[in-house]
């Protein structure tokens, strides 16, 4: 079962492994949030797959004696909802423009996983989806409370969203999920630069200070944010040099050596040098 690590007081969390889903880790690339709030329990993601989510749900009545309630999908991302289906009695929430992406898509992301996973996704079937049918907000609202929460929502790229949310009382915490890989190089695949750049600015204002949990990686802090907003800026340099220079695709590695030592480089830094690469290469040849 999976294991609920105390936070405090009616918090628990649910660690992960770093890289991307796989068979080895079994999909389990993000961290989730367990938060008591009177007789409701919140659960923030529930894990990439059904067979995940029946031992996060069974490792809850375990250890707490009680049932998840409520359910947020901060994004639309197979790896963190794929387990909605192991909670039937509990209500699923997502900001408006998640809910449509999820439903609109959580067939091919599921398919997608479950060829990432191989055996370890036997129990992805189309039967299983379940996405979020209360929304959190109004459509287009960007801030609100929802239990025990605050919520905050930034962009990775249009149209979709993603929900950052603080949790309320003494001691706040700031769930960042996709937006944040503590100690390590951030993912850029499916983001737009200038958005995300912009989110990370909101996202370090808004948790004046607060310890923050991520994508991956434990706990982080302000600092983890500058250092996702030094390394895009340094790939945005290198990339757009590269182009003026006339490279053609590959010819140049493009390696940062300030972050090559963090574990997830040599995975994620060339899909990111990819990903820049095609999204900057029009705005210089136009």
């Amino acid at each position: 079962m999976p294991a609920l690590q105390p936070l405090g007081r009616q918090r628990w969390w649910v660690a992960a492994e770093r890289g991307e889903p796989d068979a080895a880790n079994a999909g389990r690339t993000v961290q989730l949030l367990l938060v008591g709030d009177g007789a409701r329990l919140w659960l923030v993601g529930s894990g990439p797959t059904p067979a995940f989510g029946a031992a996060l749900a069974c490792a809850v009545r375990w250890t707490l004696h009680r049932s998840v309630t409520d359910i947020v999908n901060t994004r639309a991302a197979p790896e963190l909802a794929m387990g909605n289906g192991a909670f039937p009695g509990a209500r699923l929430w997502a900001l408006p423009d998640v809910a449509r992406a999820m439903q609109a898509r959580c067939g091919v992301c599921q398919a997608r996983l479950k060829d990432q996973l191989g055996a370890a996704g036997a129990s992805l079937q189309p039967a299983a989806i379940r996405a979020p049918t209360r929304p959190v907000g109004r459509e287009g609202q960007t801030t609100g409370r929802l239990g025990p929460f605050d919520w905050l929502a930034l962009p990775r790229s249009v149209p979709e969203r993603t929900l950052v949310l603080r949790l309320r009382g003494a001691d706040p915490l700031v769930l960042a999920q996709g937006l944040l890989w503590v100690g390590d190089v951030p993912e850029l695949r499916g983001s737009r630069a200038d958005l995300l750049l912009a989110s990370w600015r909101a996202l370090r204002d808004w948790a004046a200070g607060s310890p923050l949990l991520g994508e991956q990686g434990g706990f982080g802090h302000a600092r983890d944010i500058d250092a996702h907003i030094d390394y895009l800026q340094a790939l945005q340099a290198a990339t757009e040099a590269a182009l003026a220079r006339g490279d053609l695709w590959g010819a140049s590695p493009l390696d940062l050596p300030a972050w090559q030592p963090l574990p997830g480089y040599a995975l994620r830094h060339p899909l990111n040098v990819q990903h820049l690469w095609l999204a900057l290469e029009p705005t210089i040849f136009r």
